[in-house]
């Protein structure tokens, strides 16, 4: 009896680590998807209506990498930074709304939120377009100087 009890709460705590990694990703999932509908739909130049233009037979869907991390900064520096690193990228377009950065570069678009934490910064970056290796070389690139 005391085995099965044992197996029983075992079974039990994996369930609650499962469900909780399950509702981890379908927010993340959610998140990534905002944040992805947001790029796309904000006014001014978008470098990647250009890129779909000269070949409409490109059905394909754009990438999305992402990143986060805790910075200790406050939201307002980090802000300051993220909007220097996608200027020393060499990114167009680049705009700071309050803790918000955006900016285009060869058909991909880059964002970066920094929020309030405890006197520090969570930093959330996205970048979005259609090639992958572009994608993630330009999403490293920009956490590496996080």
């Amino acid at each position: 009896m005391r085995k099965e009890s044992a197996s029983l709460n075992l079974v039990i705590k994996h369930s609650k680590e499962i469900i909780f990694t399950i509702f981890v990703g379908v927010i993340i999932a959610i998140v990534s998807t905002l944040i992805l509908d947001f790029i796309y739909a904000e006014t001014g130049p978008d470098e990647t209506a250009i890129v779909s233009q000269t070949n409409p037979q490109n059905k394909s869907v754009p990438q999305l990498w992402s990143h986060h991390k805790l910075l200790e900064v406050n939201a307002d520096e980090c802000a300051n930074k993220a909007l220097s690193i996608l200027k020393t990228l060499d990114f167009q377009s680049v705009v700071k709304n309050e803790r918000y950065v955006y900016g285009n570069l060869n058909g991909n678009r880059a964002t970066i939120k920094c929020a309030e934490v405890a006197n520090h910064s969570f930093v959330y970056t996205a970048v979005a377009g259609a090639n992958v290796a572009s994608v993630e070389k330009l999403r490293n690139e920009i956490a590496w100087k996080l």
